[in-house]
């Protein structure tokens, strides 16, 4: 529920939730996307700026800011105000994250465990170090692990005894990871296999390039076993879910990644530069979007989930840090020349992005 606007220039509200089925509510309608409901504020003019005051069921404050939309938003559903946040950043995201799992725990806690098969992994690392306390951690984390000392002897073990995932390492002799991630998707036996990246490789290019070649993940280093493993269940559960995946990795058509290592303005830059036809997936939690791109320029988006008009949702998808894309080129023949759109350049929308982004940086100092 809403309390009174404070005293000040700026209209200050406090919001908090009954209980966490109400945050939940209003979490899956709205917070997830960066938007929030005044509940039964109506005083408010388009575009007036707010500040609010969060108190999450967990007892967490988060202090927001945003600007009004219109009182009378389809997406406010008659309760109030829908406020667009414009200062949601990764903490406070997790910080409702851990609401939601909490939510989520108090009824997975009643249902019982499911005995879940252990993953084989192969894990290739040339050093004798780092192969050894790996293998030591994610043993000791339920896991089976072969190791491989270079991608060589990694294709040679994969083919004897196919494992669940390749967790490998880039830079090694004799045959590096990049060598070993073509060979692996050039191959009938192997082409399904999800492989993961353990690298320190950090530019966006390079990742995107490998997402080209069909890698499924990058992990850094220095992550914990614990996190180690989670990822890895994360890439079989997107195995799973996606079905027969093998004819689209195989195929230099489709390109698929993770927002968290390669941004949204990379993918566009780069469907761009290679004029690429073919649809955009763009998805975070339960919420999506789809990009239809013809010869590099945006001709429709699908989904427009609180967006009023197409470029506003390519902004708000733009502000994504987390979450996942895929690109799968059309057949050629399709029609594709007509649109919602007329054709746009990426290069136009990602301009307008950056000079939004930074008349809102100068208004909240």
């Amino acid at each position: 529920m809403g309390t009174k606007p404070q005293s000040g220039k700026i209209a200050t509200f406090g919001v908090r939730f009954e209980s966490h089925d109400h945050f939940l509510v209003e979490y899956t309608d709205h917070l997830r996307r960066g938007f929030l409901v005044l509940p039964a504020v109506r005083t408010l003019a388009e575009g007036e700026p707010v500040r609010i005051k969060l108190s999450l069921p967990n007892r967490g404050i988060l202090y927001l800011s945003g600007h009004a939309l219109s009182a009378d938003h389809p997406d406010a559903g008659g309760k109030g105000t829908l406020v667009r946040l414009t200062n949601f950043n990764r903490e406070q995201e997790r910080m409702m994250e851990l609401c939601v799992s909490a939510v989520i725990g108090t009824h997975a806690d009643a249902a019982p465990a499911e005995k879940r098969k252990p993953i084989n992994v192969l894990l290739v690392e040339d050093s004798d170090n780092i192969r050894a306390e790996l293998t030591v951690a994610l043993t000791q984390r339920g896991l089976n692990v072969r190791v491989a000392e270079n991608g060589l002897v990694a294709i040679s073990s994969a083919l004897k005894i196919e494992p669940d995932v390749i967790l490998t390492d880039v830079e090694m002799p004799v045959m590096d990871g990049w060598t070993l991630l073509r060979m692996a998707r050039s191959r009938k036996r192997l082409s399904h296999l999800p492989i993961v990246f353990l690298t320190s490789l950090s530019d966006e290019m390079s990742r995107l390039q490998g997402y080209r070649m069909g890698v499924d993940d990058y992990l850094p280093k220095n992550l914990p076993a614990d996190e180690i493993v989670a990822r890895l269940e994360g890439v079989l559960t997107r195995q799973r879910k996606q079905g027969a995946r093998a004819d689209a990795k195989a195929s230099s058509s489709g390109l698929r990644g993770d927002l968290r290592h390669v941004g949204l303005a990379s993918v566009l830059s780069f469907l761009e530069s290679e004029k690429k036809t073919g649809d955009l997936r763009v998805e975070c939690g339960s919420d999506h979007a789809v990009l239809r791109i013809v010869h590099g320029f945006l001709r429709d988006v699908r989904n427009l989930g609180a967006s009023a008009k197409h470029l506003d949702r390519v902004f708000e998808l733009l502000s994504w840090k987390d979450g996942q894309f895929e690109f799968i080129s059309l057949p050629e023949g399709q029609e594709m020349d007509t649109g919602a759109m007329k054709p746009t350049s990426m290069t136009f929308i990602l301009m307008e992005y950056a000079r939004r982004e930074d008349e809102a940086s100068a208004r909240n100092e």
